[in-house]
């Protein structure tokens, strides 16, 4: 269990890296629609997929609520270290900021970061508790191959530094 639980929260963390390094590379935004409706359609192929491994149609429910509960935990996390990444780059474009003030910064993100890193490992530990052994081998095989930031629609957020 600590293996798979780590193997996703260092997935999480690659992607909201390549994220950051994905969006620093545009030229241009990308478009707003079809972020979502990619967004959309991996949740929904992973809708489809809870619906066709999880056959207790209570558990299965539940899960699916969790997954909702867990992209929107990712698409804040993606906004944190978005918005940090400005930050950063003002404080930094200000030739007389001193070394307190990125140590502020520093010290805050790192705390959005491990509060964000408890509340994914615990939402894993709930969609667990939803599943038998069989059932979360699938399902956590779809979950880190769309946690892939090379694949998945988060690299696209708009407003990237």
């Amino acid at each position: 269990m600590k293996t798979t639980v780590t193997t996703i929260v260092i997935a999480v963390t690659a992607m909201v890296v390549l994220v950051l390094a994905a969006c620093a590379s545009r030229k241009e935004a990308p478009d707003p629609t079809v972020v979502q409706e990619q967004i959309a359609e991996y949740l929904a192929q992973e809708i489809d997929l809870v619906r066709s491994t999880v056959l207790d149609d209570d558990r299965a429910e539940r899960l699916i609520s969790l997954l909702g509960e867990r992209d929107r935990l990712i698409s804040d996390h993606v906004t944190e270290v978005i918005a940090h990444r400005k930050e950063m780059a003002a404080l930094n474009a200000n030739y007389n900021a001193e070394r307190e003030s990125f140590d502020a910064l520093l010290n805050n993100y790192n705390k959005q970061r491990e509060s964000a890193q408890r509340e994914i490992v615990a939402l894993i530990a709930a969609m667990k508790n939803e599943t038998t052994a069989e059932e979360w081998k699938i399902l956590s095989k779809y979950q880190l191959k769309r946690l892939n930031p090379r694949q998945t629609g988060y690299r696209q957020v708009p407003g990237g530094v």
